[in-house]
């Protein structure tokens, strides 16, 4: 299963957003024809690529493991990441630029082993997992037809999109609310008909329940870039948020986060848990030897 955080930032304009909502309860394309460089049908192109977005993320079930560095709050975390057929099993490997203490480590092997051990936890896992991506995919089929574009010029294969809110649109979900304020625009690599780059800024206050369920300030922004990273395999690469809110009127809600996700490697195709934690625990003891000599 791929990690779905490219469109869960998309949609929901990052971790901002989740923190508020939640606690409240590719088939290869031709280059652009020249009448596109021109602008034309500009509409067209960003159905056609949210579309293949779609269905790369259905169609493709390859496995990877990779590295992530999370920073939030002034504290930085580098974990270990491998995809399996159930989901994502993570281990912590730094802190801050410090790796953990033999205490640490150890605790962070229970931690993943426990998950294996207890098929119901990783179940429920998978579950959300599953709903994320439903959720997901139902939103960015609404991205072509909530917002008005404009071709933003074009650079080698790379086509620049300006987006704003759609005045047409009318949302049902909290989410989808989203989306009538903000702007921003997308990089599209018009080749591979993929996005490359979104860009986001909230130009309004986004109200949830008329402001009594929670808010997002005017001004928040997000910024995420995506590539191949391999065999035709498009993952997130950067993320980076900067949201302040409410939730109930009461708990202030203040997002500085920055992902970025490097050293992409191929793993088995139906790499088993039980096996993606022998891998984070077996390569986690050969570096701390390496670190010691």
């Amino acid at each position: 299963m791929r990690k779905h955080k490219f469109f869960t930032n998309l949609v929901y304009l990052g971790t901002a957003f989740c923190l508020i909502a939640r606690p409240v309860l590719l088939t290869r394309a031709q280059s652009p024809s020249s009448n596109m460089a021109a602008g034309q049908d500009v509409h067209q192109l960003v159905r056609e690529v949210i579309r293949h977005e779609i269905d790369s993320e259905v169609r493709d079930h390859s496995l990877w493991r990779y590295r992530e560095v999370h920073e939030e709050g002034g504290k930085q975390k580098i974990l270990d990441v491998c995809q399996t057929k159930e989901g994502e099993i993570q281990r912590l490997i730094a802190i801050n630029g410090q790796p953990l203490s033999p205490k640490q480590q150890q605790a962070e092997d229970q931690r993943i082993q426990k998950l294996i051990r207890h098929p119901d936890q990783f179940q429920q896992l998978k579950k959300k997992q599953r709903e994320d991506a439903d959720q997901i995919r139902n939103l960015l089929k609404m991205f072509p037809e909530a917002f008005k574009f404009q071709p933003g010029g074009m650079q080698g294969n790379l086509i620049k999109v300006n987006f704003t809110p759609n005045p047409k649109f009318h949302p049902t979900t909290r989410p989808a609310q989203v989306f009538h304020h903000m702007t921003g625009n997308l990089v599209i690599d018009g080749k591979e008909k993929r996005i490359v780059e979104i860009n986001g800024r909230l130009t309004d206050e986004v109200k949830f329940g008329g402001g009594i369920l929670g808010h997002l300030d005017k001004g928040g922004t997000f910024a995420v870039k995506q590539q191949d990273v391999g065999s035709g395999h498009w993952e997130v690469t950067s993320m980076d948020i900067n949201m302040n809110g409410k939730v109930l009127f009461f708990k202030t809600v203040t997002v500085r986060e920055k992902e970025t996700y490097t050293d992409f490697r191929r793993l088995p195709d139906n790499l088993p848990p039980s096996q993606a934690v022998e891998l984070l625990i077996k390569d986690n003891k050969i570096e701390k030897a390496k670190s010691s000599d």
